[in-house]
Protein backbone atom coordinates (compact mmCIF):
# COMPACT_ATOMS: atom_id res chain seq x y z
CA UNK A 1 0.00 0.00 0.00
CA UNK A 2 3.07 2.57 0.71
CA UNK A 3 4.22 1.93 -2.65
CA UNK A 4 1.10 2.89 -4.30
CA UNK A 5 0.90 5.88 -2.18
CA UNK A 6 4.42 7.07 -3.50
CA UNK A 7 3.17 6.83 -7.23
CA UNK A 8 -0.09 8.46 -6.16
CA UNK A 9 2.57 11.37 -4.53
CA UNK A 10 4.89 11.14 -7.89
CA UNK A 11 1.41 11.61 -10.37
CA UNK A 12 -0.17 14.11 -8.25
CA UNK A 13 0.68 17.54 -10.04
CA UNK A 14 3.00 16.35 -12.47
CA UNK A 15 1.15 16.83 -15.37
CA UNK A 16 4.21 15.54 -17.65
CA UNK A 17 3.78 12.00 -15.90
CA UNK A 18 0.13 12.18 -15.95
CA UNK A 19 -0.34 12.34 -19.70
CA UNK A 20 2.59 9.55 -20.38
CA UNK A 21 0.83 7.21 -18.09
CA UNK A 22 -2.34 7.98 -19.31
CA UNK A 23 -1.01 7.38 -23.45
CA UNK A 24 0.64 3.62 -21.76
CA UNK A 25 -3.01 3.06 -19.92
CA UNK A 26 -4.48 3.51 -23.17
CA UNK A 27 -2.53 2.02 -25.54
CA UNK A 28 -2.48 -1.20 -22.64
CA UNK A 29 -6.14 -1.30 -22.14
CA UNK A 30 -7.31 -1.46 -25.95
CA UNK A 31 -4.60 -4.60 -26.91
CA UNK A 32 -5.80 -6.62 -23.98
CA UNK A 33 -9.42 -5.07 -24.07
CA UNK A 34 -9.06 -3.97 -20.78
CA UNK A 35 -7.65 -7.23 -19.35
CA UNK A 36 -4.31 -4.93 -18.27
CA UNK A 37 -5.06 -1.29 -16.74
CA UNK A 38 -9.08 -2.05 -16.40
CA UNK A 39 -8.25 -1.79 -12.70
CA UNK A 40 -5.67 0.49 -11.11
CA UNK A 41 -4.36 0.00 -7.45
CA UNK A 42 -8.31 -1.96 -7.35
CA UNK A 43 -10.25 0.72 -8.74
CA UNK A 44 -11.93 -0.02 -12.02
CA UNK A 45 -10.94 2.23 -14.78
CA UNK A 46 -12.58 2.70 -18.15
CA UNK A 47 -11.45 4.76 -21.35
CA UNK A 48 -13.59 7.76 -22.51
CA UNK A 49 -13.63 9.14 -25.40
CA UNK A 50 -14.31 12.27 -26.81
CA UNK A 51 -14.53 14.39 -29.97
CA UNK A 52 -12.09 17.23 -29.54
CA UNK A 53 -14.10 21.07 -29.61
CA UNK A 54 -11.53 22.62 -31.62
CA UNK A 55 -10.43 20.12 -33.97
CA UNK A 56 -12.94 17.13 -33.96
CA UNK A 57 -10.55 14.33 -33.74
CA UNK A 58 -11.21 11.85 -31.57
CA UNK A 59 -8.94 11.83 -27.57
CA UNK A 60 -9.45 9.30 -25.04
CA UNK A 61 -8.73 9.29 -21.68
CA UNK A 62 -8.10 6.45 -18.72
CA UNK A 63 -9.89 7.32 -16.13
CA UNK A 64 -11.15 5.85 -12.74
CA UNK A 65 -15.32 5.49 -12.34
CA UNK A 66 -17.46 4.45 -9.84
CA UNK A 67 -20.65 2.55 -11.07
CA UNK A 68 -24.04 4.36 -9.46
CA UNK A 69 -27.67 3.81 -10.73
CA UNK A 70 -27.03 1.37 -13.83
CA UNK A 71 -24.92 4.36 -14.90
CA UNK A 72 -20.84 5.72 -14.30
CA UNK A 73 -19.32 8.19 -12.33
CA UNK A 74 -16.04 10.34 -13.41
CA UNK A 75 -14.16 13.10 -11.93
CA UNK A 76 -12.93 15.85 -13.54
CA UNK A 77 -9.81 16.34 -11.08
CA UNK A 78 -6.91 16.41 -13.58
CA UNK A 79 -4.63 15.28 -10.52
CA UNK A 80 -5.55 18.67 -9.03
CA UNK A 81 -4.57 20.89 -11.72
CA UNK A 82 -6.70 24.46 -11.50
CA UNK A 83 -7.72 23.52 -14.92
CA UNK A 84 -10.14 21.70 -16.06
CA UNK A 85 -9.25 18.26 -18.09
CA UNK A 86 -9.46 18.97 -21.44
CA UNK A 87 -11.90 16.08 -21.92
CA UNK A 88 -14.61 17.90 -19.62
CA UNK A 89 -14.38 20.74 -21.58
CA UNK A 90 -15.04 18.68 -24.77
CA UNK A 91 -18.14 16.54 -23.08
CA UNK A 92 -19.39 20.28 -22.87
CA UNK A 93 -19.85 20.81 -26.62
CA UNK A 94 -20.84 17.48 -27.81
CA UNK A 95 -22.02 15.03 -24.40
CA UNK A 96 -21.59 12.32 -27.11
CA UNK A 97 -19.30 9.63 -25.69
CA UNK A 98 -17.16 6.52 -26.03
CA UNK A 99 -16.34 4.24 -23.45
CA UNK A 100 -14.62 1.62 -23.06
CA UNK A 101 -14.88 -0.81 -19.86
CA UNK A 102 -13.25 -4.33 -19.58
CA UNK A 103 -14.76 -6.53 -22.44
CA UNK A 104 -17.26 -3.77 -23.97
CA UNK A 105 -17.35 -0.54 -25.84
CA UNK A 106 -20.69 1.54 -25.23
CA UNK A 107 -21.73 4.87 -26.65
CA UNK A 108 -22.86 6.61 -24.03
CA UNK A 109 -24.26 10.32 -22.72
CA UNK A 110 -21.59 12.56 -20.88
CA UNK A 111 -23.40 15.09 -18.48
CA UNK A 112 -22.20 17.51 -16.01
CA UNK A 113 -23.42 16.31 -12.38
CA UNK A 114 -26.11 19.46 -11.32
CA UNK A 115 -25.46 20.56 -7.35
CA UNK A 116 -27.83 18.48 -6.22
CA UNK A 117 -26.54 15.15 -7.96
CA UNK A 118 -23.00 16.37 -7.15
CA UNK A 119 -23.52 16.85 -3.56
CA UNK A 120 -25.21 13.52 -3.23
CA UNK A 121 -21.98 11.33 -4.94
CA UNK A 122 -19.51 13.55 -3.77
CA UNK A 123 -19.37 11.51 -0.59
CA UNK A 124 -19.62 8.29 -2.53
CA UNK A 125 -16.66 9.63 -4.80
CA UNK A 126 -14.66 10.34 -1.92
CA UNK A 127 -15.26 7.04 0.10
CA UNK A 128 -14.25 4.97 -3.35
CA UNK A 129 -11.09 7.28 -3.43
CA UNK A 130 -10.10 9.79 -0.82
CA UNK A 131 -7.84 11.78 -3.08
CA UNK A 132 -10.58 13.82 -4.81
CA UNK A 133 -10.97 15.38 -1.50
CA UNK A 134 -6.73 16.57 -1.86
CA UNK A 135 -7.25 17.39 -5.36
CA UNK A 136 -10.58 19.54 -5.02
CA UNK A 137 -8.43 21.65 -1.94
CA UNK A 138 -4.73 21.42 -4.69
CA UNK A 139 -7.15 22.93 -7.44
CA UNK A 140 -9.22 25.79 -5.94
CA UNK A 141 -12.23 24.72 -7.97
CA UNK A 142 -15.01 22.83 -7.12
CA UNK A 143 -14.30 19.81 -9.09
CA UNK A 144 -16.86 18.57 -11.32
CA UNK A 145 -19.03 14.90 -11.73
CA UNK A 146 -19.87 13.66 -14.91
CA UNK A 147 -22.41 10.75 -15.60
CA UNK A 148 -21.84 8.60 -17.97
CA UNK A 149 -25.16 7.16 -19.20
CA UNK A 150 -25.35 4.52 -21.77
CA UNK A 151 -27.27 4.34 -24.55
CA UNK A 152 -29.97 1.68 -25.22
CA UNK A 153 -27.53 -0.71 -27.41
CA UNK A 154 -25.92 -3.42 -27.22
CA UNK A 155 -22.67 -3.24 -25.88
CA UNK A 156 -19.58 -3.89 -28.61
CA UNK A 157 -16.37 -5.56 -28.09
Amino acid sequence: MLFIKQVQDLFSQNYSLIRLFNSIHIILFRVTNGMLLGSLAGLPSLLLTTKGRRTGKLRTSALIYLEWEKKYLIVASFGGNPKPPAWLLNIKEDEKVTVHIPGMILNATATVADRKIRDEVWPKLLNFYPSFGKYEELSGRTIPVVILEPLNQKPRI
